[in-house]
């Protein structure tokens, strides 16, 4: 039970770490991004903010495979979204 209750607040973590990276934002901000965002099945896949599920979603795979938002998300910084406090 509190493995889960860890493993959510880690996720809220990166969240939130994730929403202060610029290269983040510009990222979620693209056009395609924002296409891919009023799908109503992808838009139930990212309320579960559930990374895994995210990043296997085959229509975020294929954007992943666009160069364009392939460079975009290899500039957000994994390192921040991975400190933890205390």
């Amino acid at each position: 039970m509190f493995g889960n209750m860890k493993n959510m607040m880690d996720q809220f973590q990166g969240i939130q770490g994730l929403m202060k990276d610029e290269n983040f934002k510009g990222f979620i901000s693209h056009p395609k991004i924002q296409e891919l965002f009023k799908d109503p099945e992808f838009k139930e896949i990212a309320k579960t903010k559930d990374f895994s599920k995210i990043m296997s979603n085959p229509k975020f795979a294929a954007l992943m495979r666009d160069p364009e938002i392939a460079a975009l998300m290899m500039k957000i910084n994994p390192q921040g979204l991975m400190k933890k406090s205390g």
